[in-house]
């Protein structure tokens, strides 16, 4: 299981991907957990998240994530233009799935 920040510009946009990346991870039987957050999260240190995606229309902020990501320990992607359909969700969920196990089953939980 991992956690997955997903970070976009004011948080409303990664709230409805976080929603449709949930409801496909369940379909696909991958135990995932999904925490929106908008760019603000970044400038705060990050605690019990694996993997911190980045929003395509934030792809100004991914190399604060990636440096955010890296003092815990954690993986970050940038996503690239995805809708916050099913269809939008599985090629986040494939980028997801290429990271190496032991980044996403690390021990960054608290």
């Amino acid at each position: 299981m991992s956690a997955v920040l997903v970070v976009c510009g004011a948080g409303a946009s990664s709230t409805f991907l976080a929603h449709a990346l949930r409801k496909q991870a369940i379909a696909r039987g991958m135990p995932h957990t999904f925490i929106p957050a908008s760019i603000t999260a970044l400038g705060m240190p990050l605690t019990a998240v694996d993997v911190v995606l980045v929003s395509a229309h934030v792809a100004d902020f991914f190399e604060q994530a990636k440096a955010a990501a890296e003092t815990i320990g954690a993986a970050a992607l940038q996503l690239p233009m995805v809708s916050f359909t099913p269809a939008g969700a599985d090629i986040a969920l494939d980028l997801l799935d290429s990271l190496p196990r032991a980044t996403t089953e690390s021990d960054n939980h608290g």
